[in-house]
């Protein structure tokens, strides 16, 4: 439990991936953003693929740029996301680390007791099964923990086809190449800031968002 890991995949355009929720303990306290070499598989069953267009020339192609980390800052939905996240796995971590306090406790007391075999039988027989209704508690929490990380491959593959059909609309034959960018992970040896689409990007998806948690009131 102490690797729960929350990320985010988003295929942009071409060989692009966004990795959106990254935790590298329980405690976590925020949002990576990296970049991956292959697309990512829904489930499995739907690859999501990267939209082409026909052969250009090199010297001719119109090519732009997205910066990830910016994404990841000021992308008002993942932000959100993080911040519920983050409560939800606190919660629960704390509440599993003072029940196991609890079940140790009650443990120990149940182990003396049975050494000093001075308690009644009916007594020993409460005992345990009150440890194994604890342990059944305890258990269920871990499962809600790990339920969390099913939710957060949802989001994954949300965000994708989100950040797929935003770019793509927002591209419509702009652009023949549009390549992804982090500070982390800096395939770019050189960009011109002129082909930086990030915050034409960042705004479109802000105002969606935006719009979407109006409807959702």
């Amino acid at each position: 439990m102490k690797n729960l890991s929350l990320i985010i995949n988003g295929v942009l355009a071409v060989a692009v991936a966004i990795l959106f929720y990254q935790v590298h303990s329980l405690k976590t306290s925020g949002v990576t953003v990296q970049e991956l070499d292959t697309p990512i598989n829904d489930s499995n069953k739907n690859k999501i693929s990267i939209n082409e267009v026909g052969p250009t020339n090199l010297a001719d192609a119109k090519m732009a740029f997205l910066n990830v980390d910016s994404i990841n800052s000021k992308y008002l939905l993942i932000t959100d996301y993080s911040k519920k996240m983050k409560g939800q796995v606190q919660s629960l971590e704390g509440q599993i680390e003072s029940m196991t306090g609890t079940f140790q406790t009650e443990y120990e007391a149940y182990q003396q007791s049975a050494q000093a075999g001075v308690a009644p039988q009916s007594e020993m027989l409460k005992m345990e099964e009150n440890l194994k209704r604890k342990q059944d508690e305890i258990k269920n929490k871990q499962l809600q923990l790990q339920n969390l990380q099913y939710d957060q491959q949802d989001k994954i593959v949300e965000l994708n086809k989100k950040l797929q059909e935003v770019v793509d609309k927002y591209n419509n034959g702009k652009f023949d190449y549009v390549f992804s960018y982090s500070e982390t992970v800096p395939i770019l040896v050189f960009k011109n800031r002129k082909l930086d689409i990030s915050n034409d990007i960042i705004n479109i998806l802000n105002e969606e968002y935006k719009k979407s948690k109006v409807k959702s009131k």
